[in-house]
């Protein structure tokens, strides 16, 4: 491993210096959840033992120019919050600045800037909603990376969402819902099997509300794709896309079973159809069960499932014949994990997660005596210590394995991080 540099950790010597200079003040820097404003600081440092997710039989200098495979990264954060009521409405927004800084691989290093704004509007106590914007910036995925020509580039993926909800109450059971959306996805490089698109969405439904708070809601949503940095679909033995379509029906429960145990459940169909090939198509049962148990007064339980199906289109543009080419449209993936929490005291919290994870890779185009599955295991244990209210410190311990049946796509991977942060 090579020297490690302080200079590339001046954040957190800095988020540090500030820990300190602050704690003979705590009591005053304290956020309090009435406050108007509120901001955070914090750091962590973090060892990732295989930072683009490549098989072990993979040589990592094909892909990075060096035999590395591990990396130490610290992240900066810096966060400003607002929360304030007027009347009947109530806004909110956090901006925050996020500093990725590498150790081995330099060239990872970015800056996001991530923001939340919501006003929660009220016309009258039985007609209401919200209107809200998100913007995220983040590195793409690795793991979905893994075998094509872009699997070791800087890539920011940014998601934004806009939303307006609303909310009209027939009674006190009976309220009508509706919403339009706006979600938009850019990545900073071209070659990546998530494209850059956007869509429109209109949503319309019905919940039932009942005195407990439980409710049943069903919902439909229409939704309009553009693949806008594409000016003609491409055709060929790529079929690439301009536009598409999503119809997506959804019932959705929310069940409080007793004052410590809960569900929500999600059972719907969705579609995608593409304006031009309709080999692209997709659709098929989607939902998810989360089970919330509070077993004691310091122990509870979420154990969760979870299906989903997503955009995942390949053509030709695989790196090397280490790995085995296949074809898909779109990934389905089933997800499983166990969440239990140990609240050991007021201020010391332990959790363990286990999550299994199947995905299918369907819809080829190509022709390929195989479609790749693959199958995650991910576990993970925290331990969170609160000294005092302005003070956050956590430990964390990943592991992850993926198996493959093609070859190339099987990794393993440990990562463990230490966090501090202060809120005042």
């Amino acid at each position: 491993m090579a020297p490690l540099n302080l200079s590339h950790y001046h954040f957190l010597w800095l988020a540090i210096a500030v820990f300190i200079a602050l704690m003979s003040n705590v009591r005053h820097a304290c956020a309090d959840a009435g406050d108007t404003f509120n901001a955070t600081v914090g750091s962590t440092f973090m060892y990732d033992s295989n930072v683009f997710r490549m098989a072990s039989t993979t040589p990592s200098a094909l892909l990075t120019g060096t035999p590395m495979k591990s990396d130490e990264v610290i992240t900066s954060t810096a966060t400003l919050s607002l929360n304030k009521l007027y009347g009947m409405q109530r806004f909110e927004a956090s901006g925050s600045i996020v500093d990725n800084r590498y150790h081995n691989f330099n060239f990872l290093n970015f800056i996001a800037k991530n923001y939340d704004a919501a006003w929660n509007w009220y016309l009258t106590p039985y007609f209401h909603g919200k209107l809200s914007s998100t913007h995220r910036e983040a590195l793409q995925n690795f793991g979905n990376l893994t075998g094509f020509i872009n699997s070791s580039n800087r890539n920011i993926r940014t998601d934004e969402m806009h939303r307006f909800d609303g909310v009209f109450e027939l009674n006190r059971s009976l309220h009508l819902i509706g919403g339009i959306s706006e979600s938009v996805l850019r990545n900073s490089r071209l070659t990546t099997q998530d494209f850059d698109n956007t869509v429109l969405s209109f949503e319309g439904g019905i919940r039932y509300l009942l005195s407990s708070g439980s409710s049943l809601t069903y919902k439909a949503r229409s939704g309009q794709g553009d693949f806008f940095k594409r000016p003609a679909p491409i055709g060929g033995t790529t079929l690439f896309d301009t536009r598409f379509h999503d119809m997506e029906h959804e019932i959705r429960l929310a069940w409080l079973i007793t004052g410590k145990t809960s569900i929500e459940a999600r059972a719907g169909h969705f579609q995608r159809k593409h304006e031009h090939f309709s080999q692209r198509d997709y659709s098929g049962f989607v939902g998810n069960f989360n089970l919330n148990w509070g077993i004691t007064g310091k122990t509870r339980l979420i154990a969760s499932w979870a299906r989903d199906l997503a955009n995942f289109q390949t053509a030709s543009n695989f790196q090397s014949p280490l790995f085995e080419r296949y074809s898909s449209s779109y990934v389905s993936t089933d997800r499983f994990s166990l969440s239990p929490v140990w609240q050991i005291t007021e201020k010391t919290a332990l959790r363990l997660r286990y999550e299994y994870s199947l995905r299918n890779y369907l819809g080829p185009v190509l022709s390929f005596p195989d479609s790749r599955q693959d199958s995650i295991h991910s576990g993970q244990i925290s331990l969170d210590w609160q000294p005092v209210r302005a003070i956050s410190l956590s430990a964390l311990l990943q592991r992850d394995h993926r198996s493959a049946n093609l070859r190339g796509y099987d990794y393993d991977n440990i990562a463990g991080s230490i966090s501090a942060r202060l809120n005042f």
